[in-house]
């Protein structure tokens, strides 16, 4: 059997034919590119790839930052910057609306590819005084419920100081916050630079849990403000309110738990009294997002004696797809749990080996046979295509082609693809690299990189070589 080298001509070893040097050659080559393609005189070209533990900040998946504005590194490479804010600061007088505390996070990471994710809050027992919900809000007339919550514990809120919480029964408040939703939604709706939103505005922090709850129907409808606002976003609701969660889910929107890392939390999720009628909760993430956010840091997590560990698995085994950054310091004997969370969330996806001729005609196709791997937890939610491409000596895109296959089906396991690559019948014979990405067909949102090792540059792999006749 005589090794090919795909790309050695790059690597100066493709006019060199003595045996010892072919091996040296070959060695170099299965070393630095990761991959080792094979062929013996008439038979396919067969390419097989290492997978790579390196970190991504893939859109849409993994670790996402809290950070408002770049101050160093972010723990670990992130697509996606999350941000609550009270609806009083982007509201601050009824119909002028102030959205730069949105704008500015966008504009910060925006030479990092990161989208935005968000929440609305009108009730924050963090907040620095009374008023959440705009004070204008409660002068037209809306009724209120006074309530005090803070203390020691830096998970029960900020300063013990009086706080308003609305009556989200109360018409005013509906009508009030529903037209500063529709006019969020009018801003940011599709908008490659937002990733999700939860459905918050209820509830401490937004969380859905309240000491003064609304009817269930009026839970209900301040869902409607959402999913009439937004249509073309995607929409997360809290877990906590068990009664609304299969209505919120039933209408097409993944769900988010604040809170891992507590035992009770853990204890009342799928499968327990609690959610005992939300149907097919366990299979919410084959078509929406699962967000998790930590209890507490990781010193709160010791402090209670709950274990981190466990905390990583729960997540894990119910396919997160992304996870807040709000677990602080975290001993190096533990990052290694931490690492692994980070990078099987989502979708990661490894080509594992690849088969096709040595040589096609223009104007004909090329079939390709692939292994691919899905070794994240997770998948896809955003249209992505594969897009093939040949490229000349000169690393020139000479042709490029989109496979059939929807990235969006590659669930968690092993699965086969079968693809043929249309050549242009005006292709000029020569010697080509084979590449692929995974894109975006919009052009919006940056490629999803690949846990392979192999040539790559902006999401691009050279994965092969083709003659073209």
């Amino acid at each position: 059997m005589k090794p090919l080298l795909p790309i050695l001509a790059a690597r100066g070893c493709a006019a060199r034919s003595a045996a010892a040097i072919l091996t040296v050659c070959w060695l170099a080559a299965l070393t630095s590119t990761g991959f080792l393609a094979s062929a013996a005189e008439g038979d396919p070209i067969r390419v097989r790839f290492r997978e790579v533990d390196t970190l991504f900040a893939n859109p849409g998946q993994g670790w996402m930052s809290q950070q408002r504005s770049l101050r160093g590194e972010p723990r670990f490479p992130c697509s996606v910057v999350y941000v609550r804010f009270n609806w009083a600061d982007a509201e601050p007088e009824e119909g002028r609306y102030d959205w730069r505390l949105i704008d500015d996070v966008i504009a910060a990471w925006k030479s990092r590819g990161a989208a935005v994710a968000m929440r609305v809050m009108t009730c924050n027992a963090h907040s620095a005084g009374y008023y959440t919900s705009p004070k204008w809000l409660f002068d037209a007339g809306c009724k209120g419920f006074e309530y005090l919550r803070g203390g020691d514990d830096p998970t029960s809120g900020g300063k013990r100081i009086p706080r308003i919480e609305p009556d989200y029964a109360d018409p005013v408040y509906l009508a009030k916050h529903g037209a500063f939703i529709k006019a969020l939604g009018e801003r940011y709706d599709g908008s490659p630079s937002v990733e999700f939103l939860d459905i918050g505005s209820y509830g401490i922090w937004g969380e859905w849990h309240t000491p003064h709850p609304a009817p269930v129907e009026v839970r209900r409808q301040i869902v409607d403000l959402y999913l009439q606002a937004f249509r073309k976003t995607p929409l997360v609701f809290m877990s906590d309110d068990a009664e609304v969660l299969a209505y919120a889910l039933a209408h097409g929107t993944g769900f988010r738990r604040d809170g891992v890392g507590s035992p009770w939390h853990e204890q009342n999720w799928i499968g327990s009294k609690k959610y005992a009628g939300v149907s097919d909760m366990g299979e919410v993430w084959q078509h929406a997002p699962v967000i998790f956010e930590w209890f507490g840091d990781y010193d709160y997590l010791k402090s209670k004696n709950w274990s981190f560990d466990a905390a990583v698995e729960f997540m894990l085994r119910n396919h997160v797809t992304l996870i807040n950054d709000n677990i602080g310091r975290v001993p190096p004997e533990a990052m290694t749990q931490l690492n692994k969370l980070a990078r099987l969330a989502g979708a990661r996806f490894v080509l594992r080996e690849l088969a096709h001729a040595k040589s096609a005609k223009a104007g004909a196709a090329l079939a390709l046979d692939m292994q691919w791997a899905n070794v994240g937890v997770g998948k896809l939610y955003r249209p992505c295509v594969l897009r093939f491409s040949l490229l000349d000596t000169a690393g020139r895109v000479a042709c490029t082609a989109d496979a059939k296959a929807d990235p969006r089906t590659w669930l968690p396991g092993e699965f086969e693809l079968k693809e043929a690559f249309g050549l242009p019948p005006d292709l000029k014979p020569g010697e080509y690299k084979l590449a692929l990405a995974l894109v975006d067909p919009a052009g919006q949102r940056p490629r999803f990189r690949l846990a392979i090792k192999a040539p790559e540059s902006d999401g691009r792999y050279v994965v092969s070589s083709v003659k073209v006749e």
